[in-house]
């Protein structure tokens, strides 16, 4: 499908070389100020050199051969099976991370809307977590007439807890949901990740802080009874 969301509901549409894409979104805060500004700083980390929200730079004849000759690592074998050929090749169509674009967008009021605080910053180049020897790995790469996959890694400070909802609608699983909506994508993990496999408990556990040791209520069955809780952070 291509909605996502339900309180703040996300529909893309359009493909790679068509005349635009775009997004609809649902259930933006009312009177929430926004220009043409508060995006631009995350679509310009998108790609650098995007030109905006317009899709005018495209050469649909260098796909013809897409028809019969699908690229490995690319929806065009999958996309060509699932419509019955009836899907636009060019440059990935609906398929295409061009579409990533409309995420980005929708993603800005999403982060105006909620008040967090999120940063996003680069870890790892093909295997190499070194900064200074990324220039010249890409550029060797580029050489080669090959490519690099890389980690990125996100934080957001500010999350209330209790979000997210039992069973299939973790914060976890909305957020691998959407995500993995990124072509490219393969892989996501949370905290210590795939490295927790590897840790005792006691370890990977982290304690909760207290405010306080407890604090007395009284249930309306036994209201002289003092009961310990841990109070919520």
């Amino acid at each position: 499908m291509n909605t996502f969301g339900r309180k703040f509901r996300v529909q893309v549409f359009g493909e790679s070389h068509g005349e635009a894409i775009g997004v609809v979104i649902d259930g933006v805060k009312a009177g929430m100020p926004l220009c043409k500004e508060d995006f631009m700083e995350d679509i310009l980390r998108r790609k650098s050199g995007a030109k905006g929200f317009r899709n005018m730079n495209t050469r649909s004849g260098d796909y013809d051969s897409l028809k019969d000759v699908p690229r490995p690592g690319h929806a065009d074998y999958t996309a060509a099976v699932k419509f019955e050929g009836f899907n636009d090749p060019r440059g990935g169509g609906h398929f295409s991370g061009r579409m990533t674009l409309p995420v980005v967008a929708a993603g800005v009021i999403a982060k105006k809307q909620c008040g967090f605080a999120f940063s996003a910053c680069l870890k790892e180049i093909g295997g190499e977590k070194d900064r200074e020897k990324w220039p010249d790995l890409l550029a060797m790469t580029a050489r080669e007439g090959d490519s690099l996959g890389g980690i990125v890694e996100c934080r957001i400070d500010g999350v209330p807890a209790g979000l997210g909802n039992p069973f299939f609608d973790s914060v976890e699983s909305l957020i691998s949901h959407a995500v993995f909506s990124i072509p490219g994508v393969r892989g996501i993990e949370f905290g210590d990740g795939f490295e927790a496999a590897r840790m005792k408990g006691s370890e990977h556990n982290d304690a909760f802080p207290l405010l306080r040791l407890c604090s007395v209520w009284h249930s309306s069955q036994h209201p002289a009874s003092p009961r310990p809780r841990i109070p919520s952070t």
